[in-house]
């Protein structure tokens, strides 16, 4: 009996999910800035979040073709992708805008 209860503490203790840090994560910004008949238009940013740099962008790139417009135009538009972490240098200004929304999105630490 004793056993069985060891072993149940055990998995119970591992099936406990793993809180990963937020600086693990990366962020993708796309900004369009689209003008009609020679006026300023507007500004419309798409961001994504992945575990790698790669993932974020291909997320941000599904938010941008996928709503509105087409994929070479999410391509050549102005794309940033960084670490979500502070120490990332002069590209940290992704952290300071979307550290809480990575927070509540991936539920990192």
């Amino acid at each position: 009996m004793t056993a069985i209860l060891a072993i149940g503490t055990t998995l119970a203790t591992h099936a406990q999910p793993q809180t990963v840090p937020c600086s693990s994560y990366y962020i993708s910004e796309i900004t369009l800035v689209s003008s009609a008949d020679g006026e300023a238009g507007h500004v419309q940013t798409f961001v994504g979040v992945g575990s790698s740099a790669d993932e974020a962008e291909k997320k941000a790139l599904a938010w941008c073709s996928h709503i509105k417009f087409d994929l070479e135009t999410c391509l050549s538009s102005d794309r940033m992708t960084t670490r979500n972490a502070p120490s990332e240098g002069g590209s940290g200004f992704l952290h300071l805008k979307y550290r809480k929304a990575v927070a509540r999105i991936t539920g990192c630490s």
